[in-house]
């Protein structure tokens, strides 16, 4: 199963994933925190560029390279309006990459945790380029095709003023996202609110809130893990 979360910068994705994370391991769940061990650890960062270059090795990946592709010649002219990404190529490459570790990672009795996963990366691209919700709701139908059924979107909401707040306080410098601010920066969170509302309208998923006490959405959280456990048990046997 493949846990990940979508959110406004800030909304506190990773810090939910850390949660689930130390309930699965007091729970003596097998899982892997994919996000954490590729931000902390060389092997894995190692592992993920080895992936990048021989993802096109797999037929599957490349049809939905080329469909991402034909997606985006269909929305037309289109360029970076807050500076994020220089090439689209990178994300159309990664967006397969995730697809295509999805579709191994749903098959494994291991949990897979990301706190910005494949959805998170088509919406930061897509708030980038201002695409259409109509070009966002394609690419995402193709890049998860085959890997709904055992696979968790959570969506943890937070208010615009209240992500304002997180981001300032946090204070890093890590992307061009960091180095934002004013109008710039409330217009490209308004794209991530509005990518993210499309995709609660049109995909199924699962909505907690930042100020939510911890221990619900924790119990949220895990009831929706056995309903989709079970249902993917009863498709098994049948």
């Amino acid at each position: 199963m493949v846990i990940e979360c979508i959110g406004l910068p800030g909304s506190g994705k990773t810090y939910l994933m850390e949660l689930v994370e130390k309930e699965l391991r007091r729970r003596e769940v097998d899982y892997v925190n994919v996000s954490a061990n590729l931000m902390n650890r060389i092997t894995w960062k190692i592992l993920r560029k080895a992936a990048r270059a021989l993802i096109y090795l797999n037929a599957d990946a490349r049809w939905l390279r080329d469909r991402l592709i034909k997606i985006l010649d269909e929305e037309g002219e289109r360029s970076s309006s807050f500076g994020i990404y220089e090439n689209e190529r990178y994300t159309v490459k990664s967006a397969a990459l995730l697809a295509f570790l999805y579709r191994r990672m749903i098959r494994s009795p291991k949990l897979y945790l990301f706190d910005e996963g494949l959805v998170h990366t088509l919406v930061k691209f897509c708030a980038d380029f201002r695409l259409s919700d109509e070009t966002f709701r394609k690419m995402v139908t193709e890049s998860e095709r085959g890997v709904r059924s055992a696979r968790i979107v959570i969506l943890n909401e937070i208010p615009m003023q209240d992500c304002l707040a997180s981001l300032k306080d946090r204070d890093r410098h890590i992307c061009e996202f960091d180095e934002l601010g004013g109008e710039q920066l409330t217009a490209l969170l308004g794209e991530y609110e509005r990518l993210n509302n499309v995709y609660k309208e049109n995909f199924r998923v699962l909505e907690v809130h930042r100020e939510e006490e911890n221990r619900r959405k924790l119990s949220r959280i895990f009831g929706k893990i056995r309903q989709v456990l079970t249902s993917a048990g009863e498709r098994d046997a049948r």
